[in-house]
């Protein structure tokens, strides 16, 4: 099945002349023989890349669909250069002098060189479905291309702009890491909360470990003595949500995981929490130690900080972490800080023993942090517009977890980047508890009412207020927030299906689905129209899940191949599960489907 996925041979390369753009900036737009102005957009730094004279950094800006080069002694930006559509990761190699940024929606590989102070593009090439991070080889001359579309790992040669090989992986990798000597490669995978390891030299998988109850695992790093990787990650407790369950820290948990590289019989991984009771960590999204190891840092996007460990200091617990930190938490014995940075951090790495450089989203900036002394020294801004829209502010407020109870989690703790973390929790979404439901997209959203698995909320407003209120047990937001945080859903959108020709048309196979979902399945009584959902409700013949409610309202069937499990408690794990057993046509008021009729209309929807 995954060879269908990418329909564009990997020989393809599209070269960016250096005067595509004019005058450098990617705000502009050149027209016949005029530069014609457009608004400036938002930088938002999704990643960060050192080079390795510790002097310039390279960031990765993912709403300008460009990468900067930035002094970070001067606190000012050097060169910025465009590349595809959304781009996830930066990576350098070992020399400072290539530079590849993978472009999340675009499905491609920009390639750039550094000369100087200066990044000269070279090619975007693709390679495969929503890449994410990237590892350069130690000798430069290849990378590693996490595809959290496509569940693989490619390595990528830069000569012959070839991928060399593809290796199978947990679902979604978003971040790879990769011993000094360039043997073991290592991957840590967002949804599944699973870290899996290779052979590089033969792609042989040495192992995989899923992390009990694990999901949004974001950040992944090495230890410098090599023995030893550092996931940071959110624990399921599957409790219900309630207000007293944070109080205790039985809701969610922030947490990092310590698993051995080489495998361990014995040991599978430790854990430490790091919650406070009543100052919870909101959406851990990176982790580095220092090159001596005397610092372990944590990114945590959603209570906007810095988590400032002495590396030493941390306890790490066989079994379960338990609800908060165990270390010393006064700050004036330095072994635990935390640092408020403002924004959203998401990505860290040290320039020196002691400092770190982060990429702040919402600042639209790089920070310079003195680790040991536990204070911001520089924030370099990348450029932006001088005031946020309101769908700008809203997304703050989706990211923020200071809005929750005990600042515990945010919209984005299971709405992950506006889509679903693949989990189901127990809220008050349905007027009950005890009946836990999927996580829907939110993608479209503001295009697929009534919403809720019961089609419950004909008012996308008063839904976000009441989740907010009920849901994250937060304060009320106030009318200009409701409208915000509409605002920044209306923007939330499908990314291109790899399904599709490059011209939009279906496969054949695919094709042939089609007709069976709106003949002999009938599936388009219920999924209609563009968005394949519908206003209504209905009996589909589910048992009663405990809720005030027995009907239930389509979910839109766009995106469908990249949001599984299925059914609002997860039954089905994929989608053919789902239509073999509890969505089979013949009990809905269709016809039995052959496999190979099966199989098409499963082709049908991956491609919708």
């Amino acid at each position: 099945m995954k060879k269908f996925l990418w329909l564009l041979p990997v020989t393809a390369v599209f070269l960016i002349s250096p005067t595509d753009w004019g005058l450098h900036s990617p705000w502009y737009r050149l027209t016949a023989g005029a530069t014609e102005p457009r608004s400036e957009p938002h930088r938002s730094p999704v990643d960060v890349a050192v080079l390795p004279d510790g002097r310039r950094a390279l960031t990765a800006n993912h709403t300008s669909d460009s990468v900067s080069l930035i002094d970070l002694a001067e606190g000012r930006v050097l060169d910025e250069r465009p590349c595809g559509h959304r781009p996830a990761a930066v990576a350098c190699s070992s020399d400072g002098r290539r530079v590849a940024v993978s472009n999340l929606w675009a499905g491609t590989l920009t390639l750039l060189e550094r000369h100087g102070e200066t990044l000269r593009p070279v090619a975007t090439v693709p390679v495969g479905s929503q890449p994410r991070g990237l590892v350069f080889t130690p000798d430069g001359g290849s990378l590693y291309v996490a595809l959290a579309g496509d569940h693989e790992v490619a390595h990528f040669d830069w000569q012959t702009r070839r991928v060399l090989g593809r290796w199978p992986a947990p679902p979604e990798p978003r971040r790879l890491v990769l011993t000094p000597d360039g043997r073991i490669l290592a991957a840590g995978c967002g949804r599944s909360g699973t870290v899996c390891c290779w052979d590089t030299r033969t792609g042989r998988r040495l192992w995989e470990r899923r992390i009990y109850d694990a999901f949004n695992l974001h950040g992944l790093t090495l230890s410098p003595d090599g023995k030893n990787l550092v996931a940071a990650y959110v624990h399921h407790r599957h409790n219900p949500i309630t207000r007293s369950h944070i109080d205790h820290g039985w809701a969610l948990n922030s947490r990092l995981a310590r698993l051995p590289l080489e495998p361990d019989a014995t040991i599978e991984y430790r854990q430490t929490g790091l919650d406070l009771r009543g100052e919870a960590v909101g959406d851990p999204a990176a982790v580095a130690f220092s090159a001596d190891g005397n610092w372990l840092v944590v990114a945590a996007g959603g209570t906007q900080e810095l988590l400032l460990f002495q590396a030493a200091a941390v306890s790490w617990s066989i079994g379960d972490a338990g609800d908060f930190l165990e270390i010393d938490t006064d700050p004036a014995r330095g072994k635990f800080r935390r640092l408020s940075l403002g924004g959203r951090p998401l990505a860290v790495q040290f320039v020196e023993s002691e400092r770190a450089v982060v990429a702040n989203y919402l600042l639209d900036a790089v920070q310079v942090v003195d680790v040991a002394a536990g204070r911001l020294v520089r924030q370099v801004a990348l450029g932006g517009p001088p005031r946020p829209s309101p769908a700008r502010q809203g997304e703050a407020l989706f990211y923020d977890a200071r809005r929750s109870h005990h600042q515990w989690f945010s919209c984005h703790t299971c709405h992950t980047d506006g889509h679903t973390c693949g989990r189901a929790f127990d809220t008050l979404n349905d007027d009950s508890y005890g009946n836990p439901k999927q996580t829907p997209s939110l993608r479209g959203v503001s295009r697929t009412g009534p919403w809720t698995w019961h089609g419950r909320h004909d008012d996308l407003g008063r839904a976000i207020e009441k989740s907010f209120t009920e849901t994250l047990f937060g304060p009320k937001p106030s009318p200009a927030e409701v409208e915000a945080v509409l605002a920044f859903l209306q923007t939330l959108d499908h990314p291109p299906n790899p399904r599709r020709r490059p011209d939009g048309s279906l496969s054949p196979a695919a094709r042939r689905g089609q007709e069976l979902f709106h003949g002999k399945a009938r599936c388009a009584r219920c999924h209609q129209g563009e968005q394949y959902t519908s206003p209504h409700t209905y009996d589909v013949k589910l048992e009663d899940d405990g809720s005030p409610f027995d009907r239930w309202n389509p979910p839109s069937l766009r995106g469908v191949a990249d949001r599984g499990p299925y059914l609002h408690d997860g039954r089905a794990e994929t989608l053919e599960e789902l239509l073999r057993f509890p969505h089979a046509p013949e009990k809905l008021g269709g016809e039995a489907l052959t496999p190979a009729e099966r199989q098409d209309l499963v082709e049908f929807l991956k491609s919708l």
